[in-house]
């Protein structure tokens, strides 16, 4: 017997089963694909100099969302008034 069909032998008597790893990789092909995908939703930040340094920081949702409104609304010149 060649080395080639000792080497086909093995592998025909070798467990068919998939590993642990490959199944999860099944499971994600069965999960819808729109569970997956989450819109990324604008956040406004401001910058503040602390120790001559820029950082940005986020405004909360609240205001963010409101900021958000009056930047697509076009009206830029409006008055907000943010708690």
């Amino acid at each position: 017997m060649s080395s080639v069909q000792s080497q086909q032998e093995q592998l025909s008597q070798s467990d068919p089963s998939p590993s642990p790893n490959s199944c999860s990789s099944f499971e994600l092909i069965d999960m819808d694909a729109g569970s997956l995908y989450e819109p990324v939703s604008p956040h406004w930040f401001y910058c503040k100099i602390i120790d001559s340094k820029e950082t940005w920081i986020p405004f909360n949702s609240e205001d963010s969302q409101q900021l958000e409104e009056v930047y697509s609304s076009g009206n830029l010149h409006a008055c907000c008034n943010f708690g």
